[in-house]
């Protein structure tokens, strides 16, 4: 389309219609004679700015007098994209690279801006996640205590999230499980007669998707469950439990005895029977900080619960299956292109996952800056797993982004807002034999993306094609 004649459509649109009111008032007049009107007096007012000036469409001519730099600026980074990979970017949803943008590519941790998506999406910012101790109760005397997993990724005993032993981030913002050991004892439990039982049966009990190697299990993810503490762990036990709900139980026996309270039983795993009394509670922080959690640490284990909590509200079951059937109808009713997606996980750990730049690009367009999304990504240069990337670079401080690693596989995916409420936004996806290794991604990223991304706008930016104040004007 000629971008001249638009404009000049534009233009003149708006003196056809006032043509058309003066004829219809004309007629409407009968040609009855009237007095003539009192003239408005006012002081000589010219545009600084002509009607037809480029300053009229101030952000989407800045887009278009940069494009042409902005596509010779991306070119190096084209390049470098080999086969087998793919490069894509944006800048307000319209396309200046698109190097093998259909490829279907391992997308690793990548993959938990899509989870991210849909969780907000389904469950809402303001999902939360709520743990219930339950007891019998005979005569006043408690019999067995129940643990009633709420599916919270975040639940943890105090000593947990900042210790480094165990935590590459601080697991912020956790629910604390002390905080519900001490409401027990609030509520006049000084003894249990029986077992503390760990109930994980929110979700279904496979652990452990069945794609992942054998050596990630309980080091770089699971057990997932509807109850886990502290990541399956227990204090002073360097192990992961092999039953999350009867590791939970073992923390909390601990928790509880530290407070005062004897408990005859053991700690135990199981399934609470329904007609026992909820004598405590905890809540997790807001779905919207779970989610910037997951996505600056990448937190395989929030990706994995979220994923079961996904099909549990969405498809009235707690499985990965069924979490990944919504996630894959959500992004089929957003439009998203589906050709050579395929998912088998929600953390990104399975080799098996397969993503375009296409989709990836697709999710990433339908957010803004305002939006929890973008919000929750790290910081180029300062937070979470971008913390160490483009240190002292121009996108330092700018870019938001989510990092992707597993052995041959590299992935960034995110943002970089422009003058003028623009945006810009990227997939890059490399597979390649040791494309992990600095020296192979380093220079892609922190060289030819960086230079390309960080040149934008090249040509006038949006606020210098604003309309000029009208002379005369006070």
């Amino acid at each position: 389309m000629n971008p001249i004649a638009t404009l000049l459509f534009i233009a003149a649109f708006p003196t056809v219609i006032m043509f058309g009111v003066w004829r219809y008032a004309q007629s409407q007049e009968g040609g009855v004679s009237l007095g003539p009107d009192r003239e408005a007096q006012f002081e000589p007012l010219a545009p600084a700015t002509p009607i037809l000036s480029a300053r009229r469409t101030p952000s989407v001519l800045a887009r278009e007098t940069s494009s042409a730099a902005f596509e010779a600026a991306l070119r190096p980074l084209g390049g470098a994209v080999l086969p087998g990979s793919c490069a894509a970017v944006a800048v307000d949803g319209v396309l200046s690279l698109s190097d093998g943008i259909d490829t279907a590519v391992t997308p690793a941790s990548t993959l938990k801006v899509i989870v991210a998506a849909v969780a907000l999406d389904v469950l809402g910012p303001d999902y939360a996640f709520t743990t219930e101790v339950r007891a019998e109760v005979n005569g006043g005397t408690v019999g067995s205590l129940y643990l009633i997993g709420g599916g919270d990724p975040l639940l943890a005993s105090d000593w947990y999230p900042d210790d480094a032993n165990f935590n590459r981030y601080p697991q912020r913002p956790a629910t604390s499980l002390d905080a519900l050991a001490d409401a027990v004892v609030k509520a006049g439990v000084t003894m249990v007669g029986g077992n503390v039982v760990g109930d994980p049966n929110r979700f279904d009990l496979e652990y452990y998707p069945p794609t992942w190697p054998v050596s990630f299990r309980a080091s770089e993810g699971g057990p997932i469950a509807g109850l886990l503490v502290n990541d399956g762990r227990v204090r002073n036990q360097g192990i992961v439990a092999t039953d999350p709900g009867l590791g939970a139980a073992r923390e909390f026996v601990r928790l509880l005895q530290e407070r005062g309270v004897s408990v005859v039983g053991q700690p135990t795993s199981g399934q609470a029977p329904g007609n026992v009394a909820t004598i405590a509670s905890t809540t997790s922080a807001s779905l919207s900080a779970i989610v910037a959690e997951m996505l600056q640490n990448s937190d395989n284990n929030t990706a994995e619960m979220l994923l079961k909590e996904i099909g549990l509200i969405g498809a009235r079951s707690g499985t990965r299956a069924a979490g990944l059937g919504v996630v894959m109808n959500r992004l089929a009713e957003w439009g998203i292109p589906l050709n050579g997606v395929s998912l088998v996980d929600g953390s990104g750990l399975s080799r098996e996952n397969q993503v375009t730049c296409a989709a990836m690009l697709a999710v990433l367009d339908r957010f803004a800056e305002k939006d929890v999304l973008y919000q929750s990504l790290s910081i180029a240069g300062q937070t979470g797993t971008l913390a160490g990337y483009f240190v002292g670079d121009p996108l330092a401080g700018v870019m938001r982004g989510k990092t992707g690693s597993l052995t041959d596989v590299k992935g960034l995916v995110g943002y970089v807002p422009t003058d003028g409420d623009g945006l810009i936004t990227f997939a890059v996806l490399l597979q390649a034999p040791g494309v992990a290794d600095d020296a192979a991604f380093r220079p892609i990223w922190e060289g030819y993306l960086s230079d390309a991304l960080s040149s934008y706008p090249a040509g006038p930016k949006a606020d210098q094609l604003l309309p000029k104040a009208a002379i005369g004007a006070s």
